[in-house]
């Protein structure tokens, strides 16, 4: 065994020592391998069928993620046969963000090839147990090593060598076979916690929509609505509709292209008598589409936003993309997007999603997507609604359909029919909204705490397991 770790570092429970990975194996330069070079396997060799192939983000902690999984021909296989696993293996991630991630080759899966960024480690079952080297290898005290032995930024990796000398506590056979068990009742009680939270969660999301859906239908605002009956769809329309005349005639807004005339034969429900049914282009002042181009992204300069900074009802700024202010101008010559302005993705696997920009934000926009500007703050709010409630997302779904690049047509949207209300009542029906979404963001802050609390109490468990304590 080596005295890699020197015993002052770590305490060793009796009868525990410290091993190499590559002594626990039999043959070191065959057992611990990595996947071949890029070279040698190239995305455009992956077939439907054949022999898999096995990619970072199939390996996740302790387990294995059997999605997207691609193939190779048996004859390219044959060929990477070095590179190859089998049920039982160890895999591990040596690049990316987080490094480390082990789990073992399912059985479901079979034999395959594993990709460069993977490591493959084949240990004597008989003498070493493979879920008790797992659960160590994604323990925090070798989390940490993996993190101190990290080389490149934007590229993060550990190397092959260091996976062979990974230093590691090793207890008696039979012992490791008690911690692998002690630790999988214990998983599986936190596992049954954090199923617990993810239906909860998806509870909320259901009674959201039901909550958006109560509010595009007026039944959220009844009780104000009878005792208020003199206020009307129509003054707000007729309002929007002469704003929009005197834009257009000041040449601050272009003339919109004529939406359809609203049939009864299409209205999708029965709304309010003081509702009115309009396409959403009648609702606006202005709505345009996105450049039809993909931006050159720089690492310093304007924000440029993406349908992936899209979340329902909010654009998340953390990662956004920049791009020179030449380009931001030219993305910006049909309209400057500004405060209050709707985005909505219109295009690709992000579809259907409505947010705002937020106060103080200069942007332009990337691709997939359209900009929305009302006549007021309130106007915005409501269009996000409506755009996130059931009555549009079943419409999205329908224009659509099972498509494998779904995407919805610049004039479809601009026909969405929506319910209006007053603007008084708006105002009313949004104060209602708020609180309601307000509770309900609260409890899914809280659930997400608790999911990562139960991540915790695993890794503490792990930490337990390997130093000798649980």
């Amino acid at each position: 065994m080596s005295e890699a770790i020197e015993t002052d570092e770590i305490e060793l429970p009796e009868g525990w020592q410290v091993a190499e990975l590559r002594e626990l194996t039999i043959n070191p330069k065959d057992d611990i391998v990595d996947g071949p070079f890029g070279s040698n396997l190239k995305a455009s060799e992956y077939t439907k069928t054949g022999v898999p192939i096995v990619r970072l983000q199939n390996i996740k902690r302790n387990y294995f993620l059997d999605k997207n999984i691609k193939c190779v021909t048996p004859e390219k296989a044959e060929q990477l046969s070095r590179h190859s696993f089998k049920p039982s293996d160890i895999l591990v991630t040596k690049l990316g963000a987080p490094l480390g991630v082990a789990c073992i080759a399912p059985h479901s899966i079979g034999e395959g090839i594993i990709v460069a960024d993977l490591v493959r480690v084949r240990l004597p079952e008989d003498l070493v147990d493979t879920k008790y080297i797992t659960y160590l290898i994604n323990s925090p005290a070798v989390i940490q090593r993996f993190k101190e032995n990290t080389k490149g930024t934007t590229r993060p990796r550990v190397n092959l060598t260091f996976m062979r000398n990974l230093p590691l506590p090793i207890a008696p056979y039979k012992q490791q076979k008690r911690i692998v068990a002690k630790i999988e009742e214990l998983f599986s009680h936190i596992d049954a916690g954090i199923e617990a939270l993810k239906k909860a969660k998806q509870l909320l999301k259901q009674y959201r929509q039901s909550v958006l859906k109560a509010a595009v239908t007026g039944e959220l605002t009844k009780e104000w609505r009878e005792a208020n009956s003199r206020n009307h769809a129509d003054d707000w329309l007729e309002h929007i509709a002469g704003l929009r005349v005197r834009l257009i005639a000041d040449g601050v807004i272009a003339k919109p292209k004529k939406t359809a005339v609203v049939d009864e034969n299409d209205l999708p429900y029965e709304i309010p008598e003081s509702w009115k049914w309009t396409r959403l282009d009648d609702f606006v002042l202005t709505s345009v589409d996105c450049p039809h181009s993909t931006p050159k992204y720089k690492e310093q300069g304007k924000k440029c936003v993406r349908t992936a900074d899209f979340l329902p009802g909010r654009l998340v700024m953390d990662s956004v993309r920049c791009v020179t202010p030449e380009a931001f101008d030219e993305r910006n010559k049909r309209l400057i997007p500004q405060s209050d302005d709707i985005l909505y993705s219109r295009e690709g696997g992000i579809l259907g999603i409505a947010c705002m920009i937020p106060e103080d934000e200069e942007v332009c926009l990337g691709q997939r997507m359209m900009i929305f500007r009302t006549e007021s703050k309130l106007a915005s709010i409501y269009l996000m609604h409506n755009l996130n409630s059931p009555l549009i997302v079943h419409r999205v779904k329908s224009l659509t359909g099972g498509s494998a690049s779904p995407h919805l047509n610049v004039g479809e949207i601009r026909n969405f029919l929506l319910p209006i209300p007053s603007k008084q009542e708006c105002g009313v029906l949004l104060s209602v909204l708020d609180e309601k979404l307000s509770s309900i963001e609260r409890l899914e802050h809280e659930i997400d705490l608790q999911l990562l609390k139960a991540e915790k109490y695993k890794q503490s468990a792990l930490a337990s397991a390997f130093s000798g304590c649980l």
